[in-house]
């Protein structure tokens, strides 16, 4: 009996031994599965659930859904935005990036904030949460109605 409670002792701990390399760090393939977020077009900066560090290799990428800022007058996009010629019928005074059109998914990162619209990779240069939110100013987002889904990834830790 002894010898049967020590077999399945030195069994059980190496299995967890097992369990415990597979545990070990990421790899960049796992680091690549990243996290899905819906961003609504009718609220303001919307946290992605990424806190990023200085060095770190980001990706965020529109996977799915379409928004509008205005869903009487202006049809849904995707969340590289509206073209020009749309973007000019559009009152210009709610714009967050103003070299950037309106339905623009943007980012930011403390009081850093970029264009992300259907895609974009970049390099980390301080410490926070990524958030997102569409290109329009909170006091028009009234009007808003749509979301769009992203996918972050951290591709390399920096």
């Amino acid at each position: 009996m002894r010898s049967k409670l020590a077999t399945l002792f030195l069994a059980t701990m190496a299995a967890g031994s097992c369990i415990f390399a597979a545990a070990g760090p990421a790899s960049a393939s796992d680091t690549q599965v990243g996290k899905r977020k819906w961003i609504s077009s009718e609220s303001g900066w919307q946290r992605s659930g990424v806190f990023v560090e200085p060095g770190d290799l980001v990706r965020v990428a529109h996977v799915g859904g379409r928004w509008t800022v205005d869903h009487r007058s202006f049809p849904y996009v995707s969340s590289r935005g509206y073209p020009w010629h749309i973007d000019r019928e559009i009152f210009q005074g709610c714009k967050i990036l103003n070299r950037h059109t309106y339905g623009t998914l943007i980012g930011r990162i403390n009081g850093h904030v970029f264009k992300v619209g259907g895609a974009t990779t970049f390099r980390v240069r301080e410490e926070g949460f990524l958030q997102l939110r569409i290109n329009d100013g909170d006091g028009c987002l009234g009007d808003n109605d749509g979301a769009v889904r992203v996918k972050v990834s951290i591709i390399d830790e920096g």
